[in-house]
């Protein structure tokens, strides 16, 4: 088995004059923990949205579990095990939590990865969600609707779970707390891929730390690695 779950190769997308993937070609190794940082418009929203299916393209790959996957539409990918969370909630507000869990259930996919089950429950239950399974959604507060939608991406047992700016409204304790479940989650296999822009919850977070700037791979390494990169400091992190 190939030691990269998730990869892109010379992804370009342009939005009329403006190109914002300019040749992205970034790799990610099974069971890594990697956050994509970047100013606003370096082109992470972009890059999410060409990994998850949708955007396509105008040129590149992108690589799933080894598969050629760029002109898979996002369910398509979902069933070919990645999981999804994106900047605005998308759970059904309506619902009660078990009803959402159960629309993420589905139909189990095949291949579910070795111990997608202890990983759910694990998140259920860290995040304080098994405890009224017939509240409804709309009744949760802000940070609990986030781990909400984190616990139905789990469901379905992903290989890669995709999380785009997961603490966004969050309390500092929220922003650990998410940050404690996603590294254990890590800890028991999970490859885990965050779009973020909270320093203080990549610190917490990361092992592999991709810069985006301008469309491009600006920069990639540790966190210390990227924390000290001075031309990082100048165009995203500021100087003291």
């Amino acid at each position: 088995m190939s030691d990269t779950i998730l990869a892109t190769e010379n992804l370009v997308k342009r939005f009329g004059g403006v190109t914002a993937a300019d040749n992205v070609s970034v790799s990610v190794r099974r069971g890594e923990l990697r956050c994509l940082i970047g100013p606003n418009g370096a082109g992470k929203s972009t890059l999410f949205a060409l990994l998850c299916g949708i955007f396509r393209p105008d040129s590149g790959q992108v690589h799933l579990n080894g598969h050629d996957v760029t002109s898979l539409q996002a369910f398509r990918r979902v069933r070919r095990g990645l999981g999804l969370t994106f900047q605005t909630n998308r759970t059904y507000h309506a619902l009660s939590l078990r009803q959402n869990l159960e629309t993420a259930l589905g139909a189990p996919r095949d291949g579910r990865s070795e111990g997608a089950d202890k990983r759910y429950q694990y998140a259920l239950d860290r995040f304080g969600l098994n405890q009224d399974l017939d509240r409804l959604a709309r009744e949760l507060p802000h940070h609990q609707l986030q781990w909400l939608e984190i616990a139905m991406a789990l469901a379905n047992g992903p290989d890669v779970l995709l999380l785009d700016e997961p603490t966004a409204g969050m309390s500092p304790d929220e922003t650990l707390q998410t940050a404690r479940v996603l590294k254990h989650l890590n800890s028991e296999g999970l490859t885990i891929v965050v779009v973020e822009h909270d320093i203080a919850f990549v610190r917490e977070l990361a092992q592999v730390v991709t810069v985006l700037h301008q469309g491009r791979i600006f920069a990639e390494g540790t966190v210390a690695e990227i924390t000290e990169h001075q031309d990082v400091r100048r165009i995203y992190l500021g100087r003291a």
